[in-house]
């Protein structure tokens, strides 16, 4: 009963660090954001939205003018400044000019004048077309209401020293016609001194930030400080540089400026849908991104050009993640390499010691090892075949990006897929440490692991944290028990299992998640490796210290 104490530990520990980790997708309320009239409020955003998102409004169409008048509207209504940047498509792109029947794109352009003249100004920008067939509440409706609300905060407060614009762009569906118009002010862009962009890929979930301008150590180290609750990865960011997805943000940052690009990608169901409708908007998501909009604005608009400059001058790059709501961890990518270093003079010393003092042997160590990543391929290919069987039962066809949607289905499938993995991991485990020993089987799962951090730290570093640091730290962690010190045993197991399964679960269960919103449950199969990466370590060294004691 006493051993199995520390399996239950392990069970529980999981449990709560896993509900910790999703923390970091909470959005803040209506009361922690403020409710004065120099606050931002979704309820209305969310009025504006019923107007902006009537019904479809591509380019061109009669439905977009009435956007477009509704919008300049609104700022006039609050004493901004506003104009309509106007130029034929046919300049911009002669194929879509053909294709889409639009003589003109025509962008919004307001501006909240800044005390200290233009040099410094700040750009706000998202766009207010939809695809053809929806009415685009989310895609781009929830940037252009942030921006609106934005904008009617700001007015309630003393004149910015900087200027501030916003930019409502046309044709961004149609291949960033608007966001390339844009690039011929250059009368407002050299100006500009920091770029915010709003976007959508689905109507509800948690805005991140998931591109920035390049060398953005400072720039993401300043996002921590000032926006409340920032959910934001540096994985993110990598990986959207790799796929052939744009947004208005792809034009503006070849201006070179400073800049953040945001999105939520919750609800893909909804993205370029006719459901994408007010009716099944998500306010919350909508008053996360005012949560991003007027702390940063706020703060840029009071910035001098030294500020700028200390930032625009910076060089390196940022790795970042979030732990838990509102802690946002940032430091700079020249630690990816020195960390590696350290994870493998960490390695070199925990297997000298288990090989020394006959905890591991090289056969079964090296068996263990190979039936571990047998496990894996077989894993891998069990989920590959059942979404393909589960995609003719429920006859859902796979698109031309590789996506398999079951609708409300999505969450309970994926769901029962993480436990069955689980559940194969137990056995599989089970199987292996009885035939190899358990403490052969706990030193090959953390091969995996150094493997892959050190791949990852030299190919991948936007993601090398949810390696390396869980590796560092259980190597640390189990290297006392491997050299037998006398205080390493009892309690100190559990810090030791502790130490393993709080930083991986912390780490890999949310990057697991947003891959999954992502890519839905196309990609399952990697979903269910990644289950086993966490899992096989946690069972193998629960059971390796079990069996110690």
């Amino acid at each position: 009963m006493k051993k199995r104490r520390l399996l239950v530990f392990a069970i529980l520990l999981a449990l709560l660090t896993f509900f910790i980790s999703f923390s970091q997708f909470l959005s803040p309320s209506q009361e922690e954001m403020g409710e004065t009239e120099k606050d931002f409020s979704s309820d209305r955003a969310l009025n504006y939205l019923k107007e902006v998102a009537k019904e479809p409004h591509p380019i061109g169409s009669p439905a977009n003018k009435k956007v477009r008048d509704y919008i300049v509207k609104h700022f006039q209504n609050i004493d901004v400044p506003v104009e309509i940047q106007s130029k034929p498509v046919k300049d911009i792109d002669e194929k879509y000019a053909a294709e889409i029947g639009a003589e003109n794109v025509e962008n919004i352009i307001a501006k909240i004048q800044g005390t200290s003249g233009d040099d410094n100004a700040v750009l706000l920008t998202a766009h207010y077309d939809s695809a053809p067939e929806t009415p685009g509440a989310a895609d781009d409706g929830y940037g252009v209401v942030t921006m609106m609300e934005a904008a009617r905060a700001l007015k309630q407060m003393p004149a910015p020293k900087n200027t501030i614009y916003f930019v409502l762009t046309d044709g961004e569906e149609e291949g960033t016609l608007g966001a390339t118009a844009l690039l011929d002010r250059t009368d407002i862009l050299d100006q500009v001194r920091v770029m915010i962009n709003f976007e959508a890929r689905g109507n509800t979930g948690v805005p991140i930030l998931f591109e920035t301008s390049s060398n953005d150590l400072k720039l993401m180290q300043l996002y921590k400080e000032i926006v409340p609750y920032p959910v934001a990865y540096s994985f993110a960011s990598e990986m959207y540089k790799k796929m052939p997805n744009y947004t208005d943000f792809d034009e503006l940052k070849e201006t070179k400026k400073l800049g953040y690009n945001f999105a939520n990608m919750g609800g893909l169901e909804a993205y370029h849908a006719a459901i994408d409708r007010v009716e099944s908007s998500d306010e919350e998501t909508i008053r996360h991104f005012g949560d991003y909009a007027l702390p940063l604005v706020k703060k840029y608009m009071m910035m001098n050009a030294k500020e700028f400059q200390a930032i625009e001058e910076n060089k390196g790059n940022a790795i970042y993640f979030p732990l838990m709501k509102k802690t946002l961890i940032v430091y700079s990518e020249k630690f990816v390499i020195p960390l590696m270093i350290v994870l493998l003079v960490l390695t070199v010393a925990i297997f000298f010691f288990s090989f020394k003092k006959q905890m591991t042997q090289i056969k079964g160590f090296a068996l263990s090892l190979l039936a571990m990543i047998g496990s894996l391929v077989s894993i891998f290919i069990f989920y590959f075949l059942l979404i393909r069987l589960l995609s003719i039962v429920f006859n859902i066809e796979i698109d031309e990006d590789g996506l398999i949607m079951f609708g409300t289905y999505d969450p309970l499938i994926l769901t029962l897929m993480v436990l069955l993995a689980i559940v194969f991991c137990f056995f599989f485990a089970k199987w292996i440490s009885k035939k190899c020993g358990p403490a052969n089987f706990a030193m090959s799962t953390q091969v995996l692991w150094i493997v892959l951090a050190v791949i990852t730290s030299l190919t991948f570093k936007g993601i090398s944290y949810a390696f390396t640091i869980p590796a560092i730290i259980c190597v640390l962690l189990i290297l006392p028990i491997i050299s037998k010190v006398n205080w390493a045993k009892g309690k100190y197991h559990y810090v030791a299992v502790t130490g393993w399964i709080v930083p991986s679960i912390l780490l890999l269960a949310p990057i697991m998640y947003l891959i999954y919103v992502a890519r839905t449950l196309s990609i399952a199969p990697v979903i269910a490796i990644l289950t086993a990466l966490i899992s096989f370590p946690i069972i193998a060294i629960v059971n390796w210290l079990m069996v110690d004691e």
